[in-house]
This record gives C-alpha cells, sequence and structure tokens, in this order.
C-alpha cells in the first residue's frame, strides 16, 4: 500500500485562486493536516478527515502526516498561502 504527502498553498484568500493542482490535491487527500484556520477555508466532503493544531507546530504536524502517508493514507499539510514562501514545505 502506497500513501502520498502533498503540500497544498490555498493561496491569499479568495477560492478562485487556489490553482487546480491544490484543488485536485484537495480531492485525491483523505487527511489534511494544518492550522484550523487554514483547514476551515476547505469544502471537505465526509469521507476526509481534519487534523487541525496550532501554527507554532509544524515539525510536529509534519511528523504525524509522514506517518499517516507511509501507513498507505492520502495526506495533505495545508498552508494559507505559498507553502514555499511561508515554509511550510521545509518542515
Amino acid at each position: 500500500m502506497s500513501g502520498r504527502l502533498t503540500v497544498i498553498g490555498l493561496g491569499p484568500g479568495n477560492a478562485d485562486q487556489v490553482t487546480p493542482e491544490a484543488s485536485r490535491a484537495v480531492a485525491e487527500a483523505k487527511f489534511f493536516y494544518g492550522y484550523k484556520p487554514y483547514l476551515d477555508r476547505l469544502d471537505l466532503r465526509p469521507d476526509q478527515t481534519r487534523v487541525a493544531s496550532d501554527n507554532r507546530e509544524e515539525l510536529s504536524r509534519a511528523k504525524d502526516a509522514l506517518v499517516k502517508a507511509a501507513q498507505g493514507h492520502a495526506v495533505a499539510v495545508v498552508s494559507g498561502g505559498d507553502p514555499g514562501v511561508f515554509a511550510m514545505a521545509a518542515a
């Protein structure tokens, strides 16, 4: 069983500014890790799970997301803007 981890940036705020690639990743993921206000911006299906944490818990969140992906799940780590700029991808 092979999992996948994707780091998703939600853009500057307007849902219309989320990239098609990020939208596809949201549609495909089962578990979503991130700061609660970022996760609240997502319109998730009942079969998708939010795992919210404080915005100062990046390393713990990244570790938990990696473990879930290693278990074979499709996982997304969510950033409010560009994850490269906001260092979510670095964690």
